[in-house]
């Protein structure tokens, strides 16, 4: 649950972005009325960009919001809500670890080579190292490690 992982990544002091997480446009309306668009709308329980979409306008971000709750219901998706968060403009990293009994230890740092392309806003053409010994790589990976810990991953890739 995306919802759950921002909270408990806000709740250890880390930087989170803002959202609202709803079942009825009523609950997120006050928070995409306030925040500046676009504004990325989201299935709660997904993978990777599946259903996401960024709303440049308030009247498409509460169709897309009624269009993922609709095909939640017919899936019978459990917990089925819709995240509406800030758009985070910038480039977009990937930090990727493995982790035994608590300790982390980073594999590589990639930064995507994402484009909009015939219409979609997010397409993905590549990835591109990072230098480790950089100072963004090393910025990214002591966030990463404070996220982990915050989501208590102390196993797993």
């Amino acid at each position: 649950n995306k919802s759950v992982q921002q909270r408990a990544v806000k709740a250890a002091g880390l930087r989170a972005v803002r959202e609202a997480l709803g079942t009825t446009w009523g609950e997120v309306e006050a928070f995409v009325n306030k925040e500046p668009l676009p504004i990325v709308v989201k299935p709660v329980e997904s993978a990777g960009s599946d259903g996401v979409k960024l709303c440049k306008t308030k009247e498409e971000a509460k169709a897309h919001f009624q269009l993922l709750m609709e095909s939640q219901r017919k899936c019978g998706a459990q917990g089925a809500a819709v995240l509406c968060q800030e758009f985070l403009k910038g480039k977009e990293y990937v930090v990727d670890h493995v982790s035994r009994d608590g300790v982390h230890k980073c594999v590589m740092v990639w930064v995507y080579d994402k484009r909009p392309t015939n219409g979609a806003a997010f397409v993905y053409y590549g990835m591109i190292p990072v230098d480790a010994n950089s100072e963004i790589a090393k910025t990214l990976i002591k966030y990463t490690e404070g996220v982990l810990n915050a989501l208590k991953l102390d196993n797993g890739p």
